[in-house]
């Protein structure tokens, strides 16, 4: 079964990269070579791999290239960002203008506490973690990763987290200088071979080249996520938004089995058939899809689950918007439901500072597509000079993999990429 899926796969990526070639997808010339570049801040002269490029490649149609930054793993960076008047000159940090006043998005993210939750002295993924203030009040709520850890975000400077899996439960407190916990289990659920992923996509008119690329690459992430775990049940839904005065602002496509094929052609059916149009104004409906996608029937329990949300534009910035964006993503980490957004051309500052903010909340990966490809127009620069440039298909298997064993690949630089000379 598995082989003949991987056959059916591999015919249809064929036939839509051969028509994807006929569209001419790129920067113009109808696609072929592309030539690298300067991806905007991703590319600099660190001996990672990701030095400016100046060759001709051969790059397979659909081919997008970007960078991931985890914030969590660099949160003192990600703390300075947020500093008032310590910047060169006396300058404010990057996101500070975003936490002030009416400029607020009502997102806490500078009193993380870090819960690590094991079981004789193995890790528990799919434990629920809860801070709870001085008076029992919930203030933040999580679930373990695969490397049984949970990121908390609460407004309270002291308090106790209360970790339960299996019937078990652990406690223990947070102070001003203890935010760094490990929680001991007497028991656990089982972690369930499942991998649920929803791909949330902005299909307006400036996110062509991306919904290109999705048509040609999805089957194909699909079936070497499905590589690195034949007995792993897959299960992919996508949901398809634009803006609420659009004549079809949102479509949705529930969760199937894409392990079988015909799980997986329906999907890809589905995803063939939107086009890029409607949007207007710049902001879109990116509060109500989020709202949307995580409120769907996502499995309970110890299981993979992940948003990878496509976009190039913020949610208007009206208070009921910006709450509404807020509350979707501390339900998607109540959840647990980690939410890795990519960034698109077109995209600004406060589309990266409110994505970025998504993916630290749930435990995600912040990843943004960059110039090195050639494909479509300039990207958005967000400064993340040591984030190494990947081919997006492949960027896309290692995070799944990643966040479903609990083992991150190293990122592989997309010139470098073995993918590339796939037949």
């Amino acid at each position: 079964m598995k082989s003949v899926f991987r056959l059916a796969l591999f015919l249809s990526v064929a036939l839509l990269a051969l028509s994807l070639c006929s569209c001419g997808m790129g920067s113009g010339d109808g696609g072929g070579e592309y030539y690298a570049g300067t991806a905007g801040g991703a590319s600099s002269d660190s001996s990672d791999g990701s030095a400016n490029a100046t060759e001709t490649v051969a790059l397979p149609s659909g081919m997008i290239t970007a960078g991931a930054w985890n914030d969590n793993e660099q949160y003192t960076v990600w703390r300075s960002l947020f500093s008032q008047g310590t910047g060169e000159g006396g300058a404010d940090g990057k996101f500070y203008e975003y936490t002030v006043g009416d400029a607020s998005w009502g997102f806490h993210s500078l009193k993380r506490v870090k819960v690590t939750v094991k079981r004789d002295g193995e890790a528990v993924a799919g434990a629920s973690v809860v801070a709870r203030a001085a008076d029992g009040a919930p203030l933040f709520s999580a679930v373990t990763d695969a490397c049984g850890v949970a990121y908390l975000f609460p407004t309270a400077d002291a308090g106790t987290v209360l970790a339960s899996s299996g019937g078990a439960t652990a406690e223990a407190t947070f102070g001003t200088e203890e935010r760094d916990l490990t929680l001991a289990l007497s028991a656990a659920d089982e972690k369930r071979n499942v991998i649920e992923i929803m791909f949330v996509v902005d299909v307006t008119g400036s996110m062509g080249d991306e919904i290109r690329f999705l048509k040609a690459e999805l089957a194909d992430v699909i079936a070497r996520i499905a590589e690195n775990d034949e007995s792993a049940l897959i299960k992919l839904a996508l949901l398809f938004y634009r803006d609420t005065d659009d004549r079809v602002p949102f479509e949705y496509y529930d969760f199937v089995d894409v392990t079988a094929d015909t799980g997986m052609a329906a999907q890809q059916a589905a995803l063939s058939s939107q086009s890029a149009d409607g949007g207007g104004d710049y902001p879109e409906a990116v509060d109500e899809a989020l709202a949307l996608a995580v409120g769907k029937q996502w499995s309970t329990g110890a299981t993979t689950k992940l948003i990878f949300h496509v976009l190039d534009a913020p949610a208007h910035e009206e208070t009921p918007h910006r709450q509404k964006l807020e509350s979707a993503v501390r339900t998607a980490a109540e959840k647990g439901i980690r939410i890795c957004p990519v960034l698109c051309s077109g995209a600004a500052e406060l589309t990266e500072y409110t994505m970025r903010e998504a993916a630290i909340y749930t435990g995600g990966t912040f990843i943004f597509v960059t110039n090195d490809s050639g494909i479509g127009g300039d990207h958005h620069d967000p400064g993340l000079p040591n984030a190494t440039v990947e081919l997006l298909n492949s960027m896309l298997v290692r995070l799944v993999k990643g966040y479903h064993t609990g083992e991150f690949d190293p990122p592989v630089y997309w010139q470098e990429d073995p993918a590339l000379h796939r037949e």
